[in-house]
């Protein structure tokens, strides 16, 4: 499946999915948004009150002597989550040997610095961790890294 027409289905299906337009008018419209301009009270309340849960979740990791096996803690290297370079992720990490995202990063510091067990991508942990991160450094621009000093 080519590229172009991969995203066009995916558009079409998740727009389908979600209500927000029918299948046919999403597959004349590749513009479609899939998700709808507004939020229900109920839905941001429910946001709000799961994003401050991650937040305050990711606080609590960040501030954890058990994270790993040294006694280390995320705050040791990033005070406060001063985040070293989160307006630079995703980007290529020599680590790894390929460009990796902040949760990648995040879960490499946590086997290699604070030698603690791998987390999986996208689970409670490291989610709950890129949300504090984030939201401590909210207001900053977050751009696609390249080499800085």
């Amino acid at each position: 499946m080519k590229n172009g027409m991969g995203k066009m289905l995916l558009w079409t299906a998740l727009a389908a999915a979600l209500g927000t337009t029918s299948a046919p008018q999403a597959a004349e419209s590749p513009s479609v948004h899939a998700q709808s301009r507004k939020m229900s009270p109920e839905l941001i309340k429910k946001t709000q009150e799961e994003s401050l849960k991650a937040i305050k979740r990711g606080e609590q990791l960040w501030l954890d002597r058990k994270l790993g096996s040294n006694g280390l803690n995320c705050n040791v290297c990033h005070p406060d989550a001063a985040a070293t370079h989160p307006e630079t992720y995703p980007k290529f990490k020599q680590q790894f040997g390929r460009v990796v995202t902040v949760q990648e990063f995040i879960n490499w510091c946590i086997y290699v610095a604070l030698r603690g067990p791998r987390q999986e991508i996208g689970g409670e942990m490291l989610t709950a961790l890129e949300s504090y991160q984030a939201y401590k450094n909210r207001g900053n621009a977050l751009e696609i890294g390249f080499p800085g000093p």
